[in-house]
């Protein structure tokens, strides 16, 4: 190749190579522009709703409209107090219908909402099962087994007549007669007797409703011995026994 030869395919070269490194430099900037654009509502990560505002349960009524975490910390407050695990209420479906969702709302409605304590101040689940869910099994009878407990009689010095209608609107109150809470030893304390103490001395003498009127048996029993039993609560699904499995013979 002769020198003539070899100049000229140097000036194309050359001119290439001027010409992709011009075509670079225009793009370059364009692409900067574009990275340091914000990104579109489009090109954002989806991101997560707070609390407040995600989307409630449909099938609360009490806590209806309060606001997600106090919701959350209401229940944790409740479990605690019974000493229990969510699935104590909650079966799944988590917001499927159970007798104990059914007890609760009637004990938030009926005892800590509508009551207080006689000096004013709030009444709570924990006030009365200080960490057990049937605390009527336990706490009347504290300290109590074998001994006679005379400070414990709700009813002491009040006159025979008033004691007699006090009785009276007792059993009343209950759909019972005197035995059953006494035996043929009238002033032998029975776990009945215990637990009607009990009932005075923590619910109908240690509170009142939230209009100041007095509490008595009747708000709670109307009737009925153990009113929980009675109310028309939710029935749990019943649970389709399972077929055992075909046995095959023997080959």
């Amino acid at each position: 190749m002769n020198k003539a030869a070899r100049t000229k395919l140097f000036v194309v070269v050359t001119s290439v190579v001027l010409a992709i490194a011009s075509a670079i430099s225009a793009k370059q900037p364009e692409r900067t522009q574009s990275s340091a654009q914000p990104a579109t509502a489009q090109d954002k990560p989806s991101e997560q709703k707070p609390a407040a505002q995600q989307p409630k349960p449909e099938t609360l009524q009490i806590l209806k409209g309060m606001p997600r975490p106090q919701i959350i910390q209401t229940m944790r407050t409740m479990a605690s107090a019974l000493g229990v695990e969510c699935s104590f209420c909650h079966v799944n479906p988590f917001d499927a219908e159970t007798p104990r969702k059914a007890v609760a709302r009637l004990m938030m409605r009926d005892y800590a909402i509508g009551m207080k304590h006689k000096d004013g101040s709030a009444l709570t689940c924990n006030d009365c099962h200080k960490g057990q869910p049937n605390f009527l099994r336990t706490r009347p009878f504290d300290g109590a087994v074998g001994k006679q407990l005379p400070d414990r009689v709700a009813l002491k010095g009040v006159p025979r007549e008033r004691l007699m209608e006090v009785m009276t609107a007792f059993t009343q109150a209950l759909g019972v007669e005197c035995n059953y809470c006494h035996t043929s030893k009238f002033d032998e304390a029975t776990p009945r007797i215990q637990i009607a103490r009990f009932m005075i001395t923590e619910f109908s003498q240690g509170l009142a409703k939230t209009d100041g009127g007095a509490v008595g048996c009747n708000d709670c029993h109307q009737g009925h011995a153990r009113p929980l039993s009675v109310l028309p609560f939710p029935k749990r699904p019943e649970r389709k026994p399972e077929t055992p499995p075909e046995k095959k013979p023997n080959g």
